[in-house]
């Protein structure tokens, strides 16, 4: 089954969100070449209404003349909101694991000529994983049982009521035999070897989110090893693509299934390389360097006023201690004002109160939990699985959403129908504006911050990296920063990093390079943060 997830393209003034494409059919026939694509298309900053025609183009390359398959032709789609869905065929023989690029031509109906979308996106295959949880009763293991949309019609079972009470399961193929294929969300217990598996869940997550996840699994095995998660790409290879599961009786316990849950509210950054700073606008604190950075969790949005409140109510009755008296516009509107120390603390809090070992310490023997005063004597033990500020590394390749080369996370441009800031197209040519405030949060007294969650996510599925509030950085700011494997800045210094735009901040201090500083004292209702967690 191809399943293929897309990201943002930009072009003069137009753009297109490609959320998802993907093939289906019926559970128990075979697979075609046809399938749905998906999308989203933005015309002069605002999403298209009204009837375009698009063309489809699959390339061997991101640049040149080296046409695979296409171009196709959808003439009159009907675009309500911007989003649109058309089916696409290519043919066989074009899906066959070589890397592919799709080019976009979009017009509206009946215009002249198509408009390009530039650059071509590359095709990329989205793991899915298998989660399996204990059920009271097991297939038999060797018994071959062929089961069509949850029906048994051969085979013997322990219980063979059992695989249709899976809710919303739908499975073909030979069960405690080889399996042939799994489809929906699966939750008990199966016998025998699933090969080709693809299920469109794992404990309630979505597919792409748990794609990044099955790496971390993947990490600690090998394609031999029994009851486990590994994964298949198209080939067989176990490198990249599909999940493949091997699960035996009771053996899909939690050591597998609980490495690629993610908890509630965060996503999953992956571990990767990626260049790091500015490649456009020549900043010059911001000199591009390859770094490395290890897998972690990310909260999706800033820490709100409720959830700030929520944690600071129950540490100041701990015997957690605050300077600043928290602030926000609204419960589910950032918490804003806050210094730097207020907020290690505060993630030391959090980390207690969910049961997780503490990251901040004030003596170098890791000790003495930081709950109280401000002081720059902070140790870090960076082992544990507390909440913490991201390093400065971590939040670039976090905002980056899995682009690079670009000015924002979703392309070189940006407007106030992308990101909460202060408009200034004078000064910035990619400013698009209007000028001023966003007057969508003009109602009311300042800050003017948005609710979480009113702009589009990033490619890993986070909020406002760009505008709303900037953040706090763990990292003491310094310059050059420095290259490698997770990075966390310079040992001492007066002021730490701060990253992003705030709501009365202009465009220039919104792109992913652009470094700001600010005394860990300081408070300002521009500055916010959110937390990472190490997987």
């Amino acid at each position: 089954m191809k399943r293929i997830l897309f990201k943002l393209l930009l072009f003069a003034g137009v753009s297109v969100l490609l959320l998802a494409l993907l093939a289906s059919s019926a559970v128990a026939d075979p697979l075609g070449t046809a399938f749905t694509y998906q999308g989203r298309l933005n015309d002069g900053g605002s999403p298209a209404n009204g009837s375009y025609d698009i063309t489809f183009t699959l390339h061997d390359a991101a640049t040149g003349n080296g046409v695979i398959a296409g171009p196709l032709t959808n003439n009159a789609v009907s675009m309500t909101n911007g989003l649109f869905t058309v089916s696409l065929d290519f043919g066989g023989g074009v899906f066959t694991g070589n890397a592919l690029w799709l080019e976009l031509g979009v017009r509206t109906n009946g215009s002249n000529s198509f408009t390009t979308l530039s650059p071509r996106q590359p095709i990329l295959p989205t793991p899915y994983a298998l989660y399996a949880s204990n059920s009271a009763t097991a297939l038999t293991a060797g018994s071959a049982a062929t089961v069509v949309n949850g029906v048994v019609t051969t085979g013997t079972y322990a219980n063979p009521a059992w695989i249709s009470s899976l809710a919303g399961t739908k499975i073909s193929g030979n069960i405690g035999g080889n399996a042939v294929g799994f489809s929906g969300s699966l939750v008990g217990d199966v016998t025998g070897t699933q090969g080709a598996t693809v299920v469109s869940s794992v404990g309630g997550q979505s597919a792409a989110n748990v794609a990044a996840g099955a790496s971390a699994a993947n990490t600690a095995t090998s394609a031999n090893t029994a009851n486990t998660i590994v994964k298949r790409d198209a080939s067989g290879n176990f490198s990249a693509g599909t999940i493949t599961a091997n699960l035996s009786g009771n053996a899909a316990t939690a050591t597998t299934a609980s490495t690629l849950a993610i908890p509630p509210g965060m996503a999953l950054i992956p571990a990767g390389s990626f260049t790091m700073g500015d490649t456009l606008d020549g900043l010059t604190d911001a000199v591009p360097v390859s770094v490395t950075v290890s897998a972690f969790y990310m909260d999706v949005n800033l820490e709100s006023y409720s959830q700030w409140q929520s944690v600071y109510f129950w540490a100041t009755n701990q015997g957690y201690g605050f300077r600043n008296l928290d602030a926000g516009r609204a419960a589910n509107n950032p918490v804003q004002s806050v210094d730097w120390y207020d907020c290690v603390k505060w993630c030391n809090a959090r980390s207690q109160q969910a049961g997780k070992t503490p990251v901040y310490y004030t003596d170098a023997g890791l000790t003495q939990v930081y709950t109280n005063g401000e002081t720059d004597a902070v140790y870090v033990n960076w082992t544990p699985k507390g909440y913490r500020l991201p390093t400065e590394a971590e939040w670039e390749k976090a905002a980056r959403g899995g682009l690079s080369g670009l000015r924002f996370p979703w392309g070189n441009i940006i407007s106030e129908n992308l990101a909460n800031y202060y408009g200034l197209t004078a000064s910035y040519t990619f400013d698009l504006g209007p000028n001023g405030y966003n007057v969508a949060f003009t109602n009311g007294v300042q800050p003017y911050t948005s609710p979480a969650g009113y702009f589009a996510p990033n490619g890993y599925g986070l909020y406002d990296m760009v505008g709303n509030l900037a953040e706090w950085c763990w990292d003491w700011y310094g310059t050059p920063y420095a290259g490698g494997s997770d990075p966390r800045g310079p040992t001492s210094g007066t002021v730490r990093v701060i990253r992003g735009t705030g709501w009365n901040i202009s465009a220039g201090y919104g792109r992913t390079a652009h470094r700001a500083d600010l005394g860990p004292a300081g408070i300002n209702s521009n500055v916010g943060f959110r937390t990472v967690l190490i997987p």
